[in-house]
């Protein structure tokens, strides 16, 4: 029920210009809507025990996939179930029949073999914008740990670039900073950008739980890039593998105490006007 709610406060949603809205999926989902649509982006909505392949749960999705009857197109960064969860996309893929997926060719794999049907999928070329749902979206590669790339498939790890309504959008799905990175994104001015925050480690590695940037370096990252407003992701939902976000405002702040940022809860909208003067 509080699923079937949110859904109808998205679709209630009126989007001006130069805005989006958007709401906190967990991990480092997020739904966006703007003019024409509705974009879901790494929506990992199964609440399970962790058998099965799921992941055990610090709290509960904010909504079942079953009940995203909204999507206009979901956006995957790779395969990992906390990103690519078929469990999730599948029930959504029928609640949403008119619904593509953008998904970098591991994740495309897995899907096609779940039984989603490959021709609903689209797997982007780096650099090479595609239009979905009236945005344009340009993927970006990603490096969870290291920089991996196929030379006949491209890259397994993918962030993506959203410009949309006049809003730009950087969502980077699981990633370190690497070389090559701050050169890539600067070539768009960053309205919004969602960037992980988890950081790694030699004991989580140990454990298999690959790690991403951390506080210090997503702070460090948003201030390079002078990104308008921070959305940090992927530090409160999978036990084990959490940190406490007050560090990253208490760094960002030392850095620029004016720079905008949100701590976005599960199921919590966040308007976006872009300032007329940017």
């Amino acid at each position: 029920m509080v699923g079937i709610d949110l859904i109808g406060r998205i679709d209630a949603m009126e989007v001006g210009e130069q805005s989006l809205a958007f709401w906190g999926l967990g991990q480092v989902g997020v739904a966006i809507k703007g003019p024409t649509g509705v974009l879901y982006v790494d929506p990992y909505l199964t609440d399970s025990d962790g058998e099965g392949g799921s992941l055990p749960r610090t709290y509960p999705p904010p909504l079942a996939p079953a009940e995203a009857t909204n999507a206009s197109a979901t956006l995957l960064t790779h395969v990992h179930i906390d990103h690519t969860d078929p469990d999730t996309v599948l029930p959504l893929s029928e609640a949403s029949p008119d619904a593509r997926f953008v998904a970098p060719f591991t994740s495309s794999d897995t899907l096609v073999e779940a039984g989603l049907d490959g021709a609903r999928i689209v797997v982007p070329e780096v650099g090479e914008p595609v239009e979905v749902a009236g945005s344009r979206v340009t993927a970006v590669p990603s490096s969870h740990t290291e920089l991996e790339h196929d030379p006949e498939r491209g890259y397994p790890y993918l962030g993506y670039v959203i410009e949309w309504n006049g809003v730009v959008v950087y969502h980077a799905g699981d990633t370190v900073v690497y070389d090559g990175l701050i050169e890539t994104l600067s070539a768009w001015d960053i309205d919004v950008a969602f960037v992980p925050i988890n950081g790694r480690d030699y004991f989580r590695t140990e454990r298999g739980l690959i790690g991403n940037t951390d506080f210090r370096e997503a702070a460090e990252l948003t201030e390079t890039l002078e990104i308008g407003l921070i959305v940090p992701t992927h530090y409160d939902l999978i036990e084990g593998n959490t940190v406490d976000p007050g560090h990253f405002v208490s760094h960002l702040y030392g850095l620029n105490p004016m720079r905008p940022h949100k701590l976005l809860r599960p199921g919590e909208l966040l308007y976006f006007v872009k300032d007329p003067d940017v």
